[in-house]
C-alpha cells in the first residue's frame, strides 16, 4: 500500500468516526439536532434511558420520543383487551387432583415467564416422588396484565396463546399446597428460586428439609467463581450432561423432566460421594459435558 492510499484509508476512517458522531447528535426518528457534543448525547441518552444495539448513545427529540411513548401504551392496551378478551371465552382446564397417599420426599420444577418472582409468574409445577415417578403436573395460566413474555417463550416455546385455557393460580393454589403440606423433604435445582416463585403466588412453604442440587453439584463441577467467592453454579443441562442424564428426551425446559433431571444429579452425587477429585477425569467429563450441549444446540439450528 503506497503513503497516499494510506493517507486516503485514513481519511475514509475519519469520515466514518465523524459520520458517527454527527448521527448520535441526531434524533433517529426526525433526523433534527438534539445535541452540539457527544457528552451532551451521552447525558441525554442515559436520562432517557434509551441505547443503541451497537453501542452508540441514540436520543429523540421530546415530539418523537411523546411520540413513540404514546404508541408504546396505545399497543399495550390492545394487546391488554385481546388478552382480557382471550381470557374471558376461553373454557378452562380442570385441576389434576392427585388420588391416594401422598409422597414424603418430592422433587419440584417450576417453569415461569422470567427470572424475577416479584414480577413473574409461573406458567407450570411439575412435582414427582423421590423415584422420579409423576405426582402431579399443573399448568398455569399467568393473569391479564401479563399477556407477553418474549425471552421465555424463546426458551420454552409457551406462547400466550398457549396458556389461555389454563386454570388460573386460584384455582390450582389448594391441590398444590395439599402435596406440599405432606412433604418432608422437597428437592428441586435452585430451589431457592422455585420457592420464591410459589411464595409469590400465594403458596405457603411448608416447614420441611429443602434440598438445593445446584448448590451441590457446584464444587463437584469445579469451576471457581473468584467475584462472588466461591463455586460458579451451573445450569441443570449442564449438570445433567455432566452425570449423562439424557434431559432432552422429556423436552428440556419442561418442568418434570427438570424434576426427574435434578433426581438424577442428585443419584449420581450421593453416588460418589466421599470419592476423592480425580482432576484429570473431572475436566474430561466438564469437557464431554460442553460437547454435548454443544451438540444439543447444533441439532437445533
Amino acid at each position: 500500500m503506497g503513503e497516499n492510499d494510506e493517507i486516503e484509508l485514513r481519511r475514509e476512517v475519519r469520515r466514518i468516526a465523524d459520520r458517527r458522531r454527527r448521527d448520535r447528535l441526531r434524533c433517529p426518528r426526525c433526523g433534527r439536532v438534539v445535541a452540539e457534543t457527544v457528552r451532551e448525547a451521552r447525558e441525554a441518552c442515559l436520562r432517557a434511558g434509551t441505547w443503541h444495539e451497537a453501542d452508540d448513545y441514540v436520543i429523540m427529540c421530546p415530539e418523537c420520543k411523546a411520540r413513540e411513548d404514546a404508541e408504546e401504551e396505545c399497543a399495550r392496551r390492545v394487546a391488554l383487551e385481546d388478552r382480557r378478551a382471550a381470557l374471558a371465552s376461553a373454557a378452562k382446564e380442570p385441576v389434576p387432583h392427585v388420588e391416594g397417599p401422598l409422597p414424603e420426599t418430592i422433587a419440584i420444577g417450576v417453569e415461569t415467564t422470567g427470572l424475577r418472582g416479584w414480577r413473574d409468574h409461573i406458567f407450570t409445577v411439575g412435582i414427582c416422588d423421590g423415584e422420579g415417578a409423576e405426582v402431579a403436573c399443573f399448568k398455569v395460566c399467568p393473569p391479564p396484565e401479563c399477556y407477553e413474555w418474549p425471552e421465555a417463550e424463546e426458551v420454552n416455546g409457551i406462547a400466550p396463546a398457549d396458556t389461555v385455557t389454563w386454570p388460573a393460580i386460584e384455582d390450582v393454589r389448594p391441590e398444590l399446597q395439599r402435596i406440599l403440606d405432606a412433604a418432608d423433604v422437597v428437592i428441586g435445582y435452585n430451589v431457592g428460586l422455585d420457592i420464591e416463585f410459589l411464595r409469590g403466588a400465594g403458596v405457603a412453604l411448608p416447614d420441611c428439609e429443602y434440598v438445593d442440587v445446584m448448590a451441590m453439584f457446584a464444587p463437584v463441577f469445579g469451576l471457581r467463581d473468584d467475584y462472588h467467592g466461591g463455586w460458579r453454579w451451573q445450569t441443570l443441562a449442564t449438570a445433567a450432561a455432566y452425570v449423562g442424564h439424557d434431559r432432552d428426551a422429556e423436552g428440556a425446559h419442561n418442568a418434570l423432566a427438570d424434576c426427574r433431571a435434578a433426581l438424577a444429579v442428585l443419584r449420581w452425587l450421593e453416588e460418589h460421594e466421599g470419592e476423592e477429585v480425580d482432576r484429570r477425569e473431572q475436566g474430561a467429563r466438564r469437557a464431554a459435558a460442553w460437547r454435548r450441549l454443544d451438540a444439543v444446540e447444533a441439532a437445533k439450528l
